[in-house]
């Protein structure tokens, strides 16, 4: 017994030399949201805050056509899905209807927009379509008040010598990119009264041809690729970035999208595939060096929208959940 309590008392004893000898400053993770900490904090900067895999638990028509094209947008506090039905024959015209949702149900399905024209539509735009008539293109929507709206591009000075090449991402949401040679106009999607003139002045050669990712009205730069390497141009200036030998700045051609930027400047970066989103922000030279993985994002599909506020990102599209038509919706946190 005497033994046994010496052996305990020895234990003790060097239980209580090595918490002794511990470094007491040692750091250690914490994960906290409050910045104040003087921890180390371990915080995710992209999380997944909402995924919903189908938006109003339901699908988005009623219309079964496996020939309809589908666009969904979101704009006013409001998600739209525009549809339009390939018609059989000549005979037949395309039909366009519109689909509108509003906190996180759909409050209306299939309000018909009426028929287009054997020339037919050509791209989706929130709450309805842009199609071409026989002197310029024509967009014909439903308003935030279910009212039916019609603005032809005559009154933009664009007729068919211009072409819509077409809907891209800007800095103030999506817009329509019409070309005309060297000159370039955008408008806004819902701001269809007024255009913004790009004229890129410096001639890269006639080899180039210019595809617009993302445009920053705030700053005037564009994202823009050849195909095989990116660009930066600046439509204020009409120029490009140039290296340190005067020439057109060249980086790393990237097959994400480019979806806004940090207040400090920095292009956030989106690549998404089987149901996987890759998020980050690009360094100087435009390398996706940094990122977090999200999973469970249905995707990616060619209709994906993305729609940047301060420290959140919203990304939509439409596809087959359960076999329904349906949207799905997920909302990623930026810290």
């Amino acid at each position: 017994m005497k033994k046994i309590l010496v052996l305990l008392t020895l234990l003790i004893l060097l239980g209580i030399t090595a918490c002794s000898n511990q470094d007491s400053t040692e750091s250690y993770k914490q994960i906290d949201n409050d910045s104040t900490s003087t921890s180390e904090v371990t915080k995710e900067q992209f999380v997944l805050k909402k995924i919903n895999l189908q938006y109003g638990n339901q699908q988005y028509t009623n219309i079964n056509d496996d020939s309809t094209s589908r666009y969904a947008f979101e704009q006013d506090d409001r998600l739209t899905v525009s549809s339009h039905t390939i018609g059989k024959d000549y005979f037949d015209p395309p039909k366009i209807y519109v689909s509108e949702g509003k906190d996180g149900n759909w409050v209306s399905k299939d309000l018909a927009l009426g028929e287009l024209d054997k020339f037919g539509a050509i791209d989706g735009v929130p709450g309805g379509f842009i199609f071409a008539d026989k002197e310029s293109y024509t967009v014909k929507y439903l308003d935030s008040n279910n009212k039916i709206q019609v603005h032809s591009f005559v009154d933009n000075g664009i007729d068919k010598s211009w072409k819509l090449d077409k809907v891209i991402l800007t800095s103030k949401g999506y817009a329509l990119k019409f070309d005309k040679g060297d000159s370039v106009k955008l408008i806004i999607c819902g701001d269809y009264q007024h255009s913004i003139d790009i004229n890129i002045k410096f001639k890269f050669g006639s080899s180039e041809r210019f595809d617009y990712k993302y445009v920053d009205l705030n700053s005037g730069d564009i994202i823009a690729t050849d195909f095989s390497r990116n660009y930066i141009l600046n439509f204020k200036t009409g120029e490009p970035q140039f290296d340190d030998l005067g020439q057109p700045k060249k980086y790393p051609h990237l097959l994400g999208d480019y979806v806004g930027k940090s207040k400090s400047g920095q292009w956030l970066y989106v690549e998404h595939s089987d149901n996987i989103v890759r998020i980050g922000y690009l360094d100087d030279e435009l390398r996706f060096v940094d990122y977090s993985t999200i999973e469970g994002i249905p995707g990616g599909h060619l209709g994906d929208k993305y729609f940047l506020d301060g420290k959140e990102l919203r990304m939509i599209g439409t596809y087959m959940y359960r076999g329904k038509d349906s949207v799905y919706e997920a909302l990623i946190d930026i810290n």
